[in-house]
């Protein structure tokens, strides 16, 4: 179904091609090569950077990073359990308890 027809919201976004058989590629002015975001566990905030870069503490808060991006599908497979609604659901509210309303409504 086409975004016109279906009643859901959709997402704008746009995506560039920063790295092809392991070689970096990127337009003027963008961050080439495979990235990794981290996540702060104490304030949840985020920071991307350079895939082989070592694990950084929180610019924030000083605080312990996680990474975020976590294999799921590779070549068509499932590679990794995938967590259930419920899960998925706590794992929201737990990271809401954090959020301050300000930033919430921001």
């Amino acid at each position: 179904v086409g975004t016109a027809l279906s009643n859901a919201p959709t997402i704008d976004f746009a995506m560039d091609i920063v790295e092809v058989d392991g070689k970096l590629c990127a337009k003027r002015g963008k961050m080439g090569g495979k990235k990794e975001v981290w996540r702060c566990q104490k304030c949840l905030a985020d920071l991307v950077l350079p895939f082989d870069k070592a694990q950084p503490k929180c610019p924030v808060c000083g605080g312990k990073t996680e990474p975020m991006l976590k294999p799921l599908i590779k070549n068509g497979k499932i590679v990794a359990k995938l967590p259930r609604p419920k899960e998925i659901r706590q794992y929201v509210l737990k990271q809401i308890e954090k959020l301050q309303l300000e930033e919430i409504l921001a």
